[in-house]
C-alpha cells in the first residue's frame, strides 16, 4: 500500500488497530515528506487455522483525514496427506559393501488446487537420501482416485551408531510437515560356537562312502542372519 503526499507540507501518519498477532504493519508511524510517498506492508501471517473477519484497521493523518480499512482473510492447512510422519528402519547391518534399505513415502494432495513440495533444508548424506526431484507439483485427487507421489527414502547405514534425522517437506512455501527417520547400524555377528570348528577334518572317506560332520553357528546380532554355504574351491 503506498500513500503519496502531494500537499506543500510534510505530514505524520500513524496506523491505529485493535491487537491481532497474525497481523503486522510496517511502518506503523512515520512521516511522509512533501513530494513524496510512503510505502506500506501490510502482512497477514497465520501459524494455525485461522479466520479473519473484518478486522478493522485506520490510517490516521496528524491534523488531517482518517482512512478505515477492512481485512479479511482465511487460513487453513493444505490438504495433503502423507503415508507416514514417522519411519525406523531398525537394526541394519554394517556391511563393506553398503546395503541400502528403502522406504517408499506416498503423499496424496486431496486440495482443490495443485500443491507444490520441496526439501528446502534437505543435503543429501552418505547414510541417508531423499529422491525428490525439484520443482515437484502434486496434482489435485480425490480418495476415489488418489494421484499418489512416491518419493523413496533411502538408508544407508556406514558406522555402527544409532541414527536420527529429521526430513522437512515444504508445502507452497508456507507449510511445513516433518517426518522423521530413525535406523540403526550394527555389526553381523554370526560366529562358530566352536572356533575350533573353522576346520573340519573329513578325514579317510571311502569311495562311495560318506562322512557327516556338524558345525554348530550362533547369531549374536540384534537381526536374523540369512546364508547359504557355497564350497569356496568348486573341485
Amino acid at each position: 500500500m503506498t500513500l503519496t503526499n502531494n500537499g506543500e507540507f510534510n505530514f505524520d501518519f500513524v496506523w491505529k488497530r485493535q491487537v491481532n498477532k497474525y497481523i503486522t504493519i510496517t511502518p506503523e508511524t512515520g512521516t511522509v515528506q512533501k513530494g513524496t510517498e510512503a510505502t506500506f506492508e501490510i502482512t497477514y501471517l497465520p501459524i494455525a487455522e485461522h479466520q479473519l473477519k473484518n478486522y478493522k484497521v485506520s490510517l490516521n493523518i496528524v491534523s488531517g483525514p482518517k482512512y478505515d480499512f477492512l481485512m479479511n482473510g482465511n487460513a487453513r492447512k493444505p490438504g495433503v496427506k502423507l503415508s507416514f510422519q514417522t519411519y525406523d528402519f531398525g537394526p541394519c547391518f554394517v556391511m563393506r559393501q553398503p546395503m541400502p534399505k528403502k522406504a517408499i513415502l506416498e503423499i496424496v494432495n486431496f486440495d482443490n488446487s495443485a500443491i507444490s513440495v520441496e526439501l528446502p533444508n534437505f543435503e543429501k548424506k552418505p547414510y541417508l537420501d531423499v529422491q525428490l526431484a525439484p520443482g515437484q507439483v502434486l496434482l489435485p485427487s480425490t480418495k476415489e482416485k488418489p494421484i499418489k507421489l512416491e518419493v523413496p527414502i533411502i538408508f544407508t547405514p556406514r558406522i555402527i551408531k544409532k541414527y536420527a534425522e529429521v526430513i522437512k517437506f515444504d508445502f507452497n512455501g508456507l507449510y511445513t510437515i516433518d517426518v522423521n527417520v530413525n535406523g540403526e547400524g550394527i555389526p553381523m555377528q554370526l560366529e562358530l560356537v566352536d572356533p575350533d570348528q573353522a576346520l573340519v577334518d573329513f578325514g579317510i572317506v571311502s569311495v562311495g562312502g560318506d562322512v557327516t560332520k556338524t558345525v554348530s553357528l550362533v547369531n549374536k546380532s540384534k537381526k536374523p542372519v540369512t546364508f547359504t554355504l557355497a564350497p569356496s574351491n568348486p573341485d
